[in-house]
């Protein structure tokens, strides 16, 4: 009888290998499942800052419009909020520093260039690629 106690206590100790599967694969579980939220968070804060972007070349380009009556065209690009034009219509009173208070253009959150088109002088759309990278695609991020 002393025998069969001891055997049964030594049982009681460990987990069995059922008992380690069964709870890594719960840890596995959530793990992905956190993981999916994390990327999908991250991705989504790729897109705010995109947006972010946009309405602050959106801003300049008010700034250059007030100032000269008219938005740089499309062949100036958003590199005429930099520096000033030197091809179609040539600002007159160009500010020094430009009209975004940096050396260069910055690139979305994918490392692409945001497109800038104005065809009228009135009216822009500025567009990131978005995640993709694809131009037209469903995931672009455009001015309003």
């Amino acid at each position: 009888m002393k025998n069969r106690q001891r055997k049964d206590r030594k049982r009681e100790k460990g987990f069995t290998l059922v008992e380690i599967m069964i709870v890594l694969a719960l840890v596995v579980m959530l793990g992905s499942y956190a993981g999916v939220k994390l990327i999908g968070m991250f991705n989504k804060g790729k897109q705010d800052i995109a947006r972010t972007q946009i309405a602050g070349f959106g801003q300049a380009l008010q700034a250059y419009y007030l100032a000269h009556s008219y938005y740089p065209t499309t062949a100036q690009g958003l590199q005429s909020l930099i520096s000033k034009p030197s091809v179609g219509k040539i600002p007159e009173n160009y500010p020094e520093g430009g009209y975004l208070g940096k050396k260069e253009v910055p690139k979305d959150p994918w490392g692409n260039d945001y497109r800038y088109a104005c065809e009228d002088g009135q009216n822009f759309t500025i567009t990131s690629a978005g995640p993709d990278g694809q131009e037209g695609s469903a995931d672009d991020i455009k001015s309003e």
